[in-house]
C-alpha cells in the first residue's frame, strides 16, 4: 500500500485569511496562507512514538478502522485528510497541550480542530464492541481466570474492579467536585490480568461513590444475572462483600486470612497497573496534565475512547513508561457493614481457606480445591 497515497497529506494546510494591502491603499484584500499540515513521514519510529503512543503500524491499522468515519466528504481544496484528523486527535490525548497548542502544531486552526476532534471521537468510540467487551462464554472467561490465576494464585477471578477519577474544567453543577476538592468524573474499570479493559463505566460525577456506580451499572445486572459460570471481581472496601465480588478481609489475624489478602492484593493490582498505562499514555485523562476543558458529556467520550485506545496498544504489545506524577486518587469511604452479604461472607471464607492450601500443597491448579473446606472455615470467619 502506498502510504503516501494512504495519509492524503498535503504540503498545505489550515488557511489563514490575512489582510494585506493592494496597489492601492484604499482597498484590501484577503489572501489565503496554508500552513503545513502534520503527518508521519520525516519521523522515525521513535518520534511517532513518542508524539502518539503508537508505532506507525498501528496508527495505519486505526486509520483503516475509521477512515470512512473521518475522511471529508466534499471535493473542496485543503479539506482537512482523516489522517491529520486522527493525528492531531492523538496529539492531544497523549499531550494533554490546550486545543490552540495542539491545532498549531497540526496546522490546522483551533475551530477546525474542536470540529474534527469530535469526529474522531464519534469514530473510535463506534469501535467500542470490538475493544470493550466482558465476556459471556466460558472460554473467554476461563482464559481471563487462568491470567490472574498465573499471576497471584487466586482462582476464579473474572476482574478487577475500580473507579479512577478524570478532572474536568469545573462544570456548573458542584456535584462533580469530589473528596480532594476538584471536578472530576469517576470512572469505573474492570480489567483482566493483562490489563485489558473489559468494562466501563465513564460518566458519573466526581463525588459519587464508587459502589453506587456498580449497582446502577449494566455489569450489576449481568453478574447478579446468574447466567455466568461461578467467579467474581476482586475490589477493595468501597464495594460490598457479595457471592461475586469479593474484598480484603479488614484486620486479618489468622494465617489463612493474611494469605488471602496478599492473593487479593495481587490480583487487585492489576487494575492499579492499568490506571497507571491509561494515564501515562493519555496524559489528558490525569491531572498532572491538566483538566479536560470539555462538557462532562464530552469529557465521557474522550475517556472511552482513550480506553479502546489503550486496549489496541494492549492487544498489539505497545508497552508505555509509566510517569512518577500521576494524580494520587481521591478518598472513598468503605461500605458499611451491612452491606456486606452472608453469601459473600462464605465464599470469601472458603477463598481463604483456599489460598493457605494451594500454597501448602504447592498446586498449580486453578480450579476448585480437592479437600474440604469445613475444618477450615472457624479460623476465618471475619
Amino acid at each position: 500500500m502506498d502510504l503516501r497515497a494512504m495519509f492524503h497529506i498535503h504540503e498545505q494546510g489550515e488557511e489563514e485569511e490575512l489582510l494585506q494591502k493592494d496597489s492601492n491603499p484604499n482597498h484590501r484584500h484577503r489572501e489565503r496562507i496554508f500552513r503545513p499540515r502534520i503527518s508521519l513521514f520525516g519521523l522515525n519510529e521513535e518520534e511517532v512514538r513518542s508524539r502518539y503512543r503508537f508505532s506507525t503500524e498501528v496508527i495505519l491499522e486505526l486509520y483503516e478502522q475509521i477512515q470512512q468515519d473521518i475522511e471529508p466528504n466534499c471535493e473542496r481544496n485543503h479539506a482537512v485528510p482523516g489522517m491529520v484528523k486522527l493525528l492531531s486527535a492523538l496529539h492531544y490525548f497523549s499531550s494533554a497541550s490546550f486545543q490552540g497548542t495542539v491545532s498549531a502544531l497540526s496546522g490546522i486552526s483551533q475551530p477546525s480542530f474542536s470540529r474534527h476532534l469530535t469526529q474522531v471521537l464519534k469514530a473510535i468510540n463506534k469501535l467500542t464492541p470490538q475493544y470493550i467487551v466482558f465476556p459471556s462464554d466460558k472460554t473467554a472467561i476461563q482464559t481471563i481466570k487462568d491470567g490472574f490465576h498465573k499471576m497471584s494464585a487466586f482462582p476464579n477471578v473474572m476482574g478487577s474492579i475500580d473507579c479512577t477519577h478524570v478532572a474536568l474544567s469545573p462544570p456548573t453543577e458542584d456535584i462533580y467536585r469530589n473528596s480532594k476538592n476538584f471536578h472530576s468524573l469517576n470512572v469505573q474499570m474492570v480489567c483482566a490480568s493483562d490489563m485489558r479493559i473489559l468494562n466501563l463505566v465513564a460518566g458519573y460525577p466526581g463525588s459519587t461513590h464508587d459502589s453506587y456506580i456498580l449497582k446502577h451499572s449494566s455489569l450489576h445486572s449481568i453478574l447478579t444475572s446468574g447466567n455466568l459460570p461461578e467467579g467474581w471481581l476482586l475490589g477493595d472496601d468501597a464495594y460490598p462483600l457479595t457471592e461475586w465480588l469479593l474484598t480484603p478481609i479488614k484486620d486479618p489475624k489468622t494465617a489463612a486470612q493474611k494469605q488471602y489478602n496478599a492473593a487479593h492484593k495481587a490480583a487487585h493490582s492489576a487494575i492499579e497497573r492499568t490506571f497507571g498505562s491509561l494515564k501515562s499514555r493519555f496524559r489528558c485523562l490525569d491531572r498532572s496534565g491538566g483538566v479536560l476543558q470539555y462538557s462532562p458529556e464530552k469529557g465521557a467520550q474522550i475517556i472511552l475512547a482513550c480506553c479502546i485506545l489503550h486496549n489496541l496498544a494492549v492487544s498489539r504489545n505497545l508497552d508505555v513508561e509509566i510517569v512518577d506524577d500521576l494524580e494520587t486518587p481521591p478518598p472513598v469511604p468503605p461500605v458499611s457493614k451491612e452491606e456486606n452479604t452472608q453469601a459473600g461472607k462464605q465464599t470469601r471464607m472458603r477463598e481463604a481457606v483456599f489460598a493457605t492450601e494451594i500454597l501448602r500443597r504447592g498446586t498449580q491448579t486453578s480450579g476448585s480445591p480437592a479437600f474440604q473446606y469445613g475444618d477450615f472455615l472457624p479460623s476465618v470467619i471475619s
